[in-house]
């Protein structure tokens, strides 16, 4: 696989130098040839210590350079390489080839077939899509249509996780989801008002596979209101208050769990100024399942056979600090604290990144 992204990189390179050299003789709109190198050096310490979810520390980095070939204001080309490492392993978890082509309707809107931009940019709430992705599953694969301007941001993709052939062992296994977020300001300017909708589908099955297990299809709805009002003109930051509802159901086959439906409610305060994010939340949640989420929010055990925990009511706290040393670096400093108040355990995580990403122009030619 390593061999195969390698190929792929010089193939495309010496392809886009080949149509370079006859495309700048006969002048007209400029094309763009550029590197991408995107990276994230992490450690992050999960002290967990609840029958919900068992600890462990994540440290590692992730490397992904691109080459971006723009033959048009319409057409975008992707090609590289994904490599994720932990310290202390020998080999790298992850050696994928990264190749994706993207439509671009407008300015606004964007389709794209291939490898995704990046977990994180679907925006999902963490119980529904665990933040953690963004260092052990940032790879994505499949269809994405995008819409962005400055009111609303709608993310439409198909995930494929698992491709199966005839009589393999193992399930097919796709997400499929939609991420929307409008945001309006009708109060004098100084309020702002978001409006949170997000659904997803996991399913697990395959027709053509011999697997052992149920077809499974897992449904997760978040839907809510969030206010957020400035302080003389942002100067003391912005203050804010959050209502969720989530729900899970399962809609096809059954949950080895036997949890068939859930909800949960989420009410969260929130306070940035600056570099520096703080943050509280009530959790109150009824038979509660996400299979991407972040499982500390759960009522099924990750590590415990058959315990379900049906009623979960967690408090917890959020100290971000981010830091911009140059427009290509970020450093985040994360604390999160989740107080059980039923099992009265308080567990906490600890995150420390870097994040690399900057876009090298290497040549522009004509048309």
């Amino acid at each position: 696989m390593r061999n195969l992204s390698i190929i792929i990189i010089f193939s495309f390179l010496s392809v886009l130098n080949i149509y370079g050299q006859s495309a700048g003789e006969e002048g007209g709109e400029s094309a763009e040839l550029s590197l991408r190198i995107k990276s994230m050096n992490f450690i992050k310490n999960n002290e967990y210590y609840n029958p919900v979810i068992e600890g462990y520390t994540m440290p590692g980095f992730f490397f992904q350079p691109e080459v971006i070939y723009v033959p048009s204001a319409k057409v975008t080309l992707r090609a590289g390489t994904h490599l994720l490492k932990y310290w202390g392993t020998e080999k790298f978890s992850q050696v994928k080839p990264v190749y994706s082509v993207t439509l671009n309707l407008s300015e606004k809107i964007s389709f794209t077939i291939g490898t995704l931009s990046g977990s994180d940019s679907h925006r999902l709430f963490d119980p529904h899509f665990n933040s953690e992705r963004l260092y052990n599953s940032y790879f994505e694969n499949g269809a994405q249509f995008r819409v962005l301007n400055d009111n609303l941001f709608s993310d439409t993709w198909l995930g494929w996780e698992n491709f199966i052939f005839k009589g393999d062992s193992t399930r097919e296994i796709f997400n499929f989801g939609e991420s929307f977020r409008y945001t309006f300001s009708p109060v004098a300017g100084f309020l702002h008002f978001e409006v949170p909708v997000q659904i997803q589908f996991k399913h697990f099955g395959g027709q053509i596979s011999n697997y052992p297990e149920h077809v499974e299809t897992y449904f997760n709805l978040a839907a809510g209101l969030r206010i957020n009002a400035d302080l003389a003109n942002k100067r003391y930051g912005q203050v804010g208050v959050e209502y969720l509802q989530f729900i899970n159901k399962v809609f096809a086959g059954e949950s080895p769990s036997g949890i068939s439906h859930g909800y949960s409610s989420w009410i969260r305060l929130h306070y940035t100024w600056k570099a520096l994010y703080i943050g509280a939340a009530y959790w109150n949640a009824h038979d509660f399942y996400a299979p991407n989420g972040n499982q500390i929010y759960g009522s099924v055990s990750d590590y415990e056979p058959h315990l379900v925990i049906p009623d979960r009511r967690i408090i917890s706290n959020f100290v971000y600090i981010t830091f911009l040393p140059e427009s290509y670096l970020e450093l985040f400093l994360g604390l999160d604290t989740y107080y059980d108040v039923d099992l009265k355990r308080l567990d906490n995580s600890v995150t420390v990144h870097l994040n690399f990403d900057r876009l090298i122009k290497l040549k522009t030619f004509k048309h």
